[in-house]
């Protein structure tokens, strides 16, 4: 940090907000982290038709070889977006216990909404129609709550044809997956038997479709406003979204071969500011927090199903 910051980086504490996941998160799934150099980045939108438009490539004996155009469009500028809390700490907690673990568990709860509030922005992105080229909205007794009349297998290996790369990955929330891993169409691709109850599971729902992973969302958020009571609701809604993402390696956040991304600056850190206002033998406040930025370059690489359940 700038000498003129009063952030202190402790390194113990950047280890914790760096190995700190939450085990039923799914964002790092959908959007996979890519590091930037800096902050600012750019990436490049390509024109998909020029993908798949013929051109003439045969070339006379003194003739001149066809020249193919720019297919990138114009760059867009992006910055990755600063994301952090603090918490404060009495310095009294030292004389009740180890300072350095009120400081983790500081770090850790700090981190633990950091996250949450990442899970909601990528669950909103993933729910938004404009991320995607093929989109659709079910009704009625084509919801797969409709288990006598609705196909939810024909519908999804019909938009997992659509997209110009087939999508290797389906994402939905726990409310929409335990209805279809019960459904009878779903359940009858599975055996071929007739049968019609019981429940599958991720991976052979994934066989079924040709896919490589079928991602669900667990997590929940209090939907209340502050001092009302609790209303926990689900972060990740009742829709199904099928996208194609390369590896986190290949991932170049300059080119679009990949629905989406999360462009990521430096690692995560943590780190104390002394406070002399917090009880009465003063104390710090812990912060921690990342550089992040979700993308979503390549619309053209994905299918949104939207009110799939009632």
């Amino acid at each position: 940090m700038s000498s003129n910051s009063p952030l202190v980086i402790v390194p113990s504490l950047s280890a914790v907000a760096i190995k700190y996941r939450q085990k039923n998160f799914i964002a790092d799934k959908v959007f996979p982290r890519v590091s930037v150099d800096t902050q600012e980045f750019i990436y490049v939108k390509d024109r998909m038709a020029d993908w798949i438009t013929p051109v003439e490539t045969s070339v006379g004996r003194t003739g001149a070889v066809n020249e193919l155009a720019n297919s990138q469009q114009d760059p867009i500028y992006l910055a990755t977006q600063d994301q952090g809390l603090d918490e404060k700490v009495a310095n009294r907690d030292a004389k009740n216990g180890p300072a350095e673990s009120a400081l983790m568990r500081a770090t850790q709860r700090v981190m633990r909404l950091v996250e949450l509030r990442r899970e909601q922005r990528a669950a909103a992105i993933a729910a938004t129609t404009g991320n995607y080229a093929f989109t659709s909205t079910l009704s009625g007794t084509s919801q797969w709550s409709d288990k006598v009349n609705s196909d939810p297998l024909s519908v999804l290996l019909d938009y997992l044809d659509k997209p110009f790369m087939r999508p290797n990955k389906l994402v939905m929330g726990r409310s929409v997956w335990t209805v279809l891993s019960q459904h009878p169409k779903m359940i009858e691709a599975a055996f071929w038997t007739g049968a019609q109850s019981g429940k599958l599971t991720k991976e052979q729902v994934a066989g079924i479709l040709e896919i490589d992973e079928l991602i669900v969302g667990d997590g929940w958020f209090n939907g209340a406003a502050p001092g009302q009571t609790m209303a926990q609701t689900r972060l990740w809604g009742k829709f199904c979204a099928g996208m194609y993402q390369s590896e986190a390696d290949q991932i170049d956040p300059q080119g679009g071969n990949s629905w989406g991304f999360t462009a990521q600056f430096g690692d995560r850190i943590a780190g104390t500011i002394p406070d002399p206002d917090v009880g009465l033998l003063g104390g710090v406040r812990v912060r921690a927090g990342e550089s992040v930025r979700e993308v979503v370059p390549a619309p053209e690489f994905g299918f949104l199903l939207s009110s799939v359940i009632a």
